[in-house]
């Protein structure tokens, strides 16, 4: 008995301090979390009608907010004017009310190249542009010109340079391109990839992590086609870290590739959806230590009434074997906790 209590009063001593090395641990990492397609349009518009601004993301926010950068992709115009770009089946337009929470719910950076950001047209475009830059918003993929539409963003938080590139291979019409004299957006087409890698290889030189935001896929896919593969390999041969994809509006499997992490599609975030396949989400979570990638942690999620909300227990296992399986062509090894190991 006396053994007993003495190798637990040795234990108890002890504890503060593993604690204490455990937290000194997670300090060390810079977290990166990333997520798919955000839009306050449509039934999002009204739970947002019904409940605040906040709503979109009230479940998530801690987990942002905890993170030193916060990067979703923002497809919608942000605007109370404009006019619908013709002949779409969808055109999302959201009231510039749901920036300041969103930035406050830990959403640092949003990417703009994708197939909704002028539904209403230059002018809608060129107010998003205004309403990002009042709230001091940075956003990459898009600009008043094709100079500023390549630029992307670059963050630094302790110590360490995040730069963020965004551009589309879904482009609804050539006039979304951004030119010298046009606002716009910037492209992944195969006729455009010149211009992305050669802006790939100049910002990483500025660098130490290089996100490249890809608006691609086919809608629905729960896999990528050949050609997204190749893309995302020559990005990161290029000088990518992180391919952040998303347009199917459903997750697809995570590659990893010269231990670069590729999340091919990240569904939804803050969006209707029409059944369990486009209500399943996730937060891809890119753990940082000494300037590389040290590992990734899948964070899942569900879509209800329009807001990310985490799923947990049996329901969580479910969604990170669900991912796991997506992940399986590319032999990505992800274990029960949703954590894929990268440092070697």
């Amino acid at each position: 008995m006396d053994r007993f209590l003495s190798i637990l009063l040795i234990l108890i001593l002890l504890l503060p301090g593993i604690l204490v090395n455990a937290e000194e641990v997670d300090n060390e990492y810079i977290i990166l979390s990333i997520a798919g397609d955000v839009m306050m349009d449509s039934s999002v518009r009204s739970q947002v009608n019904k409940h605040g601004y906040d709503y979109p993301w009230e479940m998530v926010k801690e987990h942002f907010q905890k993170s030193h950068l916060g990067i979703v992709n923002l497809e919608t115009s942000i605007t109370r004017r404009g006019t619908k770009w013709p002949d779409k089946a969808f055109n999302f337009r959201s009231d510039p009310k749901n920036l300041n929470p969103m930035k406050e719910a830990g959403v640092d950076v949003v990417t703009l190249a994708n197939n909704h950001i002028l539904d209403y047209s230059n002018q809608g475009f060129i107010d998003t542009l205004d309403h990002l830059k009042r709230r001091s918003i940075p956003y990459a993929g898009g600009g008043r010109n094709k100079a500023e539409a390549l630029e992307g963003t670059i963050i630094e938080k302790e110590g360490v340079k995040i730069g963020v590139l965004s551009f589309s291979r879904v482009v609804p019409d050539v006039r979304w391109y951004a030119t010298n004299k046009r606002p716009g957006i910037v492209g992944a087409y195969d006729c455009c990839t010149q211009d992305m890698m050669k802006r790939i290889k100049e910002m990483k030189e500025e660098v130490d992590i290089l996100v490249l935001s890809l608006h691609w896929g086919v809608e629905r896919s729960t896999k990528p086609r050949k050609q997204e593969i190749a893309v995302a390999k020559n990005a990161i041969d290029a000088g990518a870290d992180v391919i952040m994809g998303h347009h199917p509006h459903v997750l697809q499997g995570i590659e990893i590739y010269k231990d670069k992490p590729i999340f091919y599609s990240l569904g939804n975030f803050v969006f209707g959806g029409r059944d369990k396949l486009t209500r399943t989400t996730m937060i891809g979570q890119i753990n940082i230590k000494d300037k590389q990638i040290h590992s990734v942690e899948i964070i899942p999620c569900k879509i209800v009434n329009g807001r990310p909300v985490f799923v947990i227990e049996k329901e969580k296992a479910q969604a990170i074997n669900y991912i796991r399986n997506l992940s399986k062509p590319f032999k990505t090894s992800i274990n029960k906790d949703g954590i894929i190991n990268i440092a070697k």
